[in-house]
């Protein structure tokens, strides 16, 4: 489901009137979304699940090539754990 799709459905169920105020809210929830993991914030969502800055440790590689040494920097990524009300709907129980 693209963004737009979401909007539509999201539209419907919030009984919005109008397509636009829907994809303005979705846009805003994403935007507020990121701004909070950019600040280092966990966001936890009852019944759906954990978001959760997390960073890759700084580690050796080889360059396929040469066999050469390379050091790999840590990068920053996001960590998304399900919770157990999604979990348990998405496996009919």
């Amino acid at each position: 489901m693209k963004k737009k799709e979401f909007a539509e459905l999201f539209m419907v169920k919030a009984e919005l009137k109008s397509k636009e105020e829907a994809k303005r809210q979705v846009e805003l929830f994403i935007e507020t979304m990121k701004d909070a993991l950019e600040a280092d914030e966990v966001l936890i969502f009852r019944g759906l699940g954990t978001f959760e800055r997390r960073t890759t440790k700084r580690k050796e590689g080889r360059n396929p090539r040469t066999g050469e040494s390379i050091k790999i920097t840590p990068k920053k990524y996001i960590k998304f754990r399900v919770g157990k009300d999604l979990e348990d709907r998405l496996n009919n129980k």
